[in-house]
């Protein structure tokens, strides 16, 4: 079995920070050399054993969505080999912001990444990856809706747990959905708490619940009075116009934007 993929750099088509973030990404990991042995994944019922051949030998932008579906789904070891997995992840990063659909979770997409050895990255690269982070947070953060969109139909909670899992510090990207003024940015905050938090006041979701850190870090921020308030301000501030844009559902509940942010406004503010 052969993939047949066109040679490609990186995707002009990406927003210019997105773009800059990825081709840092490059840059940062270059010195990585393919892997020479069988990768790490299943070969009796999981990989391909000619989509494995082929990662590991052809050009790595061109590397195909299906190769990493396959590779991040695999059963694969607790402690992954940073070597081979620093390889192939600026172009799995590269495939991330195009909204690729790279695990049958978002949450679990750089899981390999966070089960690398705590000091596999060097600085240079921890900072690339960081910086995609952001890039990558801020452009989602600015859609909504059925727009095109790198969240590819996640909540922005499934997001920072999917940065989460990977060693990505999520202070950063938190601090900046707190002074993000645009319409969109309030949208998701609204649709991922009324979601996955209100209801219970903690984080609702199957793969956060071995992670600790990250439950007891969004209950923080999101109790956090200041922060409350800040957000209540913004949904008043919204014009009618935003309040109109069609809101993505994790249930497929008819409820718009509209009530939504109502009811997040009737618990932030109180």
């Amino acid at each position: 079995m052969t993939t047949k993929v066109p040679a490609t750099a990186t995707d002009t088509a990406l927003p210019p920070a997105l773009r800059t973030a990825v081709a840092a990404a490059y840059a940062a990991f270059q010195h990585h050399e393919a892997p020479k042995s069988t990768l790490d994944v299943c070969l009796a019922c999981c990989m391909d054993e000619a989509l494995e051949r082929e990662m590991r030998r052809m050009p790595l932008r061109q590397v195909t969505t299906r190769h990493f579906y396959e590779y991040n789904s695999s059963a694969k070891s607790s402690e992954q080999p940073p070597e081979e997995l620093l390889y192939f992840l600026p172009r799995m990063l590269e495939l991330l912001a195009q909204g690729e659909e790279l695990h049958h979770s978002t949450e679990l997409y750089l899981d390999r990444l966070g089960n690398c050895p705590a000091d596999a990255l060097s600085p240079k690269e921890r900072a690339a990856v960081d910086a995609f982070a952001l890039a990558f947070f801020n452009e989602g953060l600015g859609h909504t809706g059925p727009e095109p969109s790198p969240f590819n139909g996640a909540n922005a909670f499934d997001i920072l747990l999917m940065f989460h899992k990977g060693g990505v510090n999520l202070q950063p990207l938190l601090a900046h959905w707190l002074d993000n003024e645009r319409p969109s940015a309030v949208l998701h905050y609204a649709e991922a708490s009324y979601w996955d938090f209100w209801g219970k006041h903690e984080i609702q979701n199957a793969f956060a619940e071995d992670q600790p850190e990250f439950r007891e870090a969004m209950k923080a921020w999101l109790l956090d009075d200041a922060n409350r308030q800040r957000f209540a301000q913004k949904i008043l501030a919204l014009d009618s116009s935003a309040m109109e844009r069609p809101a993505y559902c994790t249930c497929g509940n008819c409820m718009g934007p509209r009530q939504i942010l109502e009811a997040v406004f009737d618990l932030v503010s109180g």
